[in-house]
């Protein structure tokens, strides 16, 4: 798909690969190159480069999540372990590139939530709080996809029973995706939620749990059996596994 005025760019080759930033104009130079105007952010506030239109391709949600906590390691290296290797052009450009990404991921993240065509699975996205931000990314994606996650930040209102909306997600949704990590494992709440499913699969002979491996980590025996979304390596391999899984 081509690059369009104003749409946000990843920067996959070159001195600024990894970056993401917004694609202000493109042009011809001198030898005939197709170049981008790429700036590091908001354009009224940061620092625009020139690059290679073939160093350029569309963001995804993956690019924002996986490079924001990039830039926030890298902040608290500056604050805290005094790091010289930055100057403060650097410095600024990295706080910009932080709220432009957040801002990008804030706009799929409320678009998605608040979308009314559905026309894929109901799914109950299983997780530890800790696991929070790995889970939106996700719902996100999925959502993107055409199903419809439920999390619970997004569908419990203020004043509503937490254990009664939990219920009911539960037994109307097609499928439990566990989040297994070291944090959820630990979870009685999690362990509650995807267990009322697995009773169903059971009774039902078709499957409704369907574990989603964050990280390495002790597999609960009942979901030892079954086989898993990888998303420990790289993000696309698991979300590709998934999506085939609820066809």
């Amino acid at each position: 798909m081509d690059l369009y005025y104003g749409c946000p760019v990843f920067i996959k080759s070159g001195k600024l690969k990894g970056r993401i930033g917004y694609f202000d104009d493109d042009d011809i130079n001198e030898n005939g190159q197709r170049i981008g105007f790429v700036s590091l952010g908001n354009p009224l506030y940061s620092s625009e480069y020139v690059i290679p239109i073939k160093h350029l391709r569309e963001v995804t949600t993956e690019d924002l999540y996986k490079r924001q906590g990039e830039i926030q390691d890298q902040l608290l290296k500056i604050k805290y372990l005094k790091q010289k290797t930055i100057n403060e052009k650097e410095k600024a450009d990295l706080l910009t590139e932080l709220i432009f990404i957040e801002s990008l991921f804030s706009d799929r993240y409320f678009k998605v939530r608040f979308q009314s065509e559905v026309i894929g699975k109901k799914l109950f996205v299983s997780h530890s709080s800790k696991d929070k931000p790995f889970a939106r990314l996700l719902v996100t994606d999925l959502a993107e996809a055409g199903h419809s996650p439920w999390l619970d930040e997004w569908q419990i209102k203020v004043g509503e029973s937490i254990p009664g909306s939990i219920s009911r997600a539960l037994q109307e949704c097609d499928y439990v995706l566990v989040i297994l990590s070291n944090n959820s494992i630990d979870s009685q709440w999690v362990q509650q939620e995807w267990y009322a499913k697995y009773w169903d699969e059971i009774s039902e002979k078709k499957v409704k749990v369907i574990p989603v491996l964050l990280e390495d980590c002790t597999i609960p025996e009942l979901l030892k059996t079954k086989k898993y979304a990888d998303f420990r390596e790289e993000y696309r391999t698991g979300l590709r596994e998934l999506l085939l899984a609820l066809k």
